[in-house]
């Protein structure tokens, strides 16, 4: 009975995983403003972001942008988590289970960029899919899905869209090995 229990259980978390890629981004409910540090507060829960206090982790900067302390904060109950990530913008989205989502954009060379979809799971925030644009129209694979930058009016075409580890079919991140 258990493991019949189990086994479903891993497929319907590995269909769930696999439906994520191809489901429509989540609706943005608002952008950051560029300038750090910045708070938004929504519904009782206020978001910052903000520059690392630690110089270590402010010198993992490099072409996808600076790296940025994120902070969402339960204002009714107090639940805090902190994450770093790099970041050349960042939009509000709507909430997947009751808490916010991120979607955290990235540069990288050649006019490349990426959107992170970030959410709580399992008690942390962490990017849960990957959608990659490029600012040129003629080297996109999908070039009727477009984007912008959060504050920008520049037009990204789409790529792909990768499944970060930890959601490509295994059930732990990294970080729970």
């Amino acid at each position: 009975m258990r493991r019949t229990f189990f086994f479903g259980l891993l497929a319907v978390v590995l269909t769930a995983r696999a439906d994520l890629a191809k489901e429509p981004w989540p609706e943005a409910a608002r952008d950051f403003p560029d300038e750090t540090p910045c708070t938004l507060t929504e519904g009782g829960v206020r978001i910052s972001i903000s520059e690392p206090g630690d110089p270590e982790i402010r010198k993992m900067r490099g072409s996808g942008g600076p790296m940025l302390t994120f902070t969402v904060l339960n204002e009714k109950s107090g639940w805090k988590q902190v994450f770093y990530k790099q970041s050349v913008g960042t939009r509000w989205l709507a909430p997947f289970e009751g808490h916010p989502q991120l979607e955290i954009w990235g540069r990288g060379g050649g006019g490349f960029y990426t959107r992170c979809l970030t959410r709580l799971v399992r008690g942390k925030y962490r990017c849960v899919r990957i959608d990659e644009f490029i600012n040129v129209r003629e080297r996109s694979t999908q070039p009727s899905i477009t984007t912008t930058l959060p504050r920008s009016g520049e037009v990204l075409y789409f790529v792909e869209t990768r499944m970060p580890k930890g959601s490509e079919g295994d059930l732990f991140y990294e970080d729970e090995k």
